[in-house]
This record gives structure tokens, C-alpha cells and sequence, in this order.
């Protein structure tokens, strides 16, 4: 089999199982309920790796079996050329970047004042179960393992089938997650905004656990689709990755975890540290200009 086909039949695998991971474990309640009829103590709203662990570990096992389809399958396995990506960041802050922060700043600062409210209010006119569902799925994408799962199917099928793209990808993707998202773990500790479902309005503030501004799931879901959304080639990954780091952010809002200037301020920063990072790393032309 051509690398080419083995790289296609990977992406196809690893997508397979990200929507597995969305839903899981939906299919075992399913089968349950269709065929078996035993009580269990999950149903579909269950999420992987919160509710019931025990349950997880079938999940773990197919993306076990799906990591060493993929180590069987590849032409090497030297991570020496991921190491050198990482030993030859540099960042550089320029003045695009100083003014994407301005722009993005004084965005947030207009929707937090007159904005969030009336948001909320519509996001609140328009709940529905159609809504609510959307935004599980999407708030499961977002959250869990998945970024971490992300970043480690890059890396490997990069490693494995010699495509340094998307070793690049996997380092510019773990550096941008990782710093975005502890600055906004700073930021969440030093604002302390409360939640919207607290329902104590968009000026209010409640220091502690249920902080909300910036939202820890948007800055992954842009940090990470932002490293593709500048780096990848490919047009129909870009906007892919832009719709779905998208529906991560409006998603919070429709759960009311999130108000809407939480959201923009989190898409904003994970757009600024994809893109410094997506340029400190070194990054290889593909082959063929189509490629992913």
C-alpha cells in the first residue's frame, strides 16, 4: 500500500474515532437499549472520561488498537525530527500581532458592555432540544481528550508516514494549546466574572471555581484549529477547522457557561498563540500542493 493511500486510510480512522469520542458512550446505551435492556449507569448524556470510567476503557481499547494499526503500518518511527522542531521555536512577536491584540481588545470591550446581555437573552429565547443537543455534541468536541488526541494523531502519523507537515502541525498545535490555555487559567483566576447561568448579569463577579472569562474550551478549539487554519494548504481543512473551533465557542454560549465576550476574547487568543507559533516552528512545503 502507497503512503499516500495509508495516510488517507488514517485520517479517515482517526476522524471515525473523534466522532466516537463525541458521542461515547452512546452506542453501548444504544445497544443496550435495543437488544439487552440491563440497567446501566450511564445514558447519552454521559461524556467520556467523566461519568463512568469503567466504561471508558472500551473506548481507550479501540484507540489503542487504532495507534498500533498505524505504528504496524509505518515507514518509520525516528522522532528525532519532532524533537528538532521543538528545539527550533522561536517566537517572534510583531506588529501584526500587537495590533491584532488592540483590535481584539477593544472588541471584547464593546461586546461585554452592550452586547452580552441582549445575546444571552436571544441565546436564551431560541433554547430548544435541537439547540441543547448541538451544543452537548459540540461542547464534548471541544473539551475532554479530544485536543490532547488531536495533537497525538498528528504526531504520530506524521512520524510513522514521514509527513513533516503534520509534525509540524503537532508541535505548533501542543505549544499554542498548552500557553493559551494556561494564560487563560491566569486570567480566569485575576477577572473572576461570573457564569451566566448564575444569572447575576454580565457585570457581576464571582471569584473562584466557577469563573467564566475567557473560556478554556474556546482557546483550545482555536488555539489548535488556528495552527491549521494558517498553516494547512488545503482549503477545505481551513475552513473545516474554522467551523468546527466555531461551534466549540457558540456552543458555550448555548450552554450558558460562557457570555458572548468570554467567547470572542478566548477565539481571539487562541488565534494570536496558533499564529506565533504556527511561524516560530519550521515548517515543510508539502509535495503536492493539495495536501492536507
Amino acid at each position: 500500500m502507497s503512503t499516500d493511500a495509508k495516510r488517507r486510510y488514517a485520517s479517515a480512522g482517526f476522524i471515525t474515532l473523534l466522532v466516537l469520542s463525541v458521542l461515547w458512550p452512546s452506542p453501548i446505551v444504544s445497544v443496550n437499549r435495543l437488544w439487552l435492556g440491563e440497567s446501566l449507569d450511564i445514558d447519552e448524556l454521559s461524556f467520556l472520561g467523566r461519568e463512568a470510567p469503567s466504561w471508558d476503557v472500551v473506548f481507550w481499547c479501540l484507540a489503542g488498537l487504532f495507534a498500533l494499526a498505524i505504528v504496524q503500518s509505518a515507514e518509520s518511527l525516528d522522532f528525532r525530527g519532532a524533537w528538532q522542531q521543538v528545539r527550533a521555536v522561536r517566537l517572534r512577536f510583531t506588529l501584526h500581532h500587537a495590533l491584532l491584540l488592540v483590535i481584539g481588545a477593544a472588541l471584547v470591550a464593546v461586546i461585554w458592555l452592550y452586547a452580552d446581555a441582549p445575546l444571552m437573552a436571544f441565546s436564551e429565547r431560541i433554547q430548544s432540544e435541537t439547540t441543547e443537543d448541538a451544543a452537548r455534541l459540540a461542547n464534548r468536541l471541544g473539551g475532554g481528550m479530544n485536543p490532547a488526541m488531536l495533537v497525538l494523531f498528528f504526531l504520530l502519523g506524521g512520524v510513522a508516514y514521514r509527513e513533516k507537515r503534520w509534525v509540524s502541525y503537532a508541535v505548533a498545535m501542543a505549544f499554542a494549546g498548552l500557553t493559551a490555555g494556561l494564560l487563560a487559567q491566569i486570567v480566569k483566576a485575576l477577572v473572576g466574572r461570573a457564569r451566566p447561568e448564575l444569572w447575576l448579569g454580565p457585570f457581576q463577579y464571582a471569584p473562584g471555581s466557577a469563573t467564566s472569562f475567557p473560556s478554556g474550551h474556546t482557546v483550545g478549539a482555536f488555539a489548535l484549529a488556528g495552527v491549521l487554519m494558517f498553516a494547512s494548504p488545503n482549503w477545505t481543512l481551513r475552513i473545516a477547522a474554522a467551523l468546527l473551533a466555531a461551534s466549540v465557542g457558540i456552543s458555550r454560549i448555548l450552554a450558558f457557561r460562557h457570555w458572548p465576550s468570554d467567547v470572542t476574547a478566548s477565539a481571539i487568543l487562541g488565534l494570536l498563540a496558533a499564529a506565533l507559533f504556527t511561524r516560530a516552528v519550521t515548517r515543510v512545503t508539502p509535495e503536492r500542493p493539495d495536501a492536507p
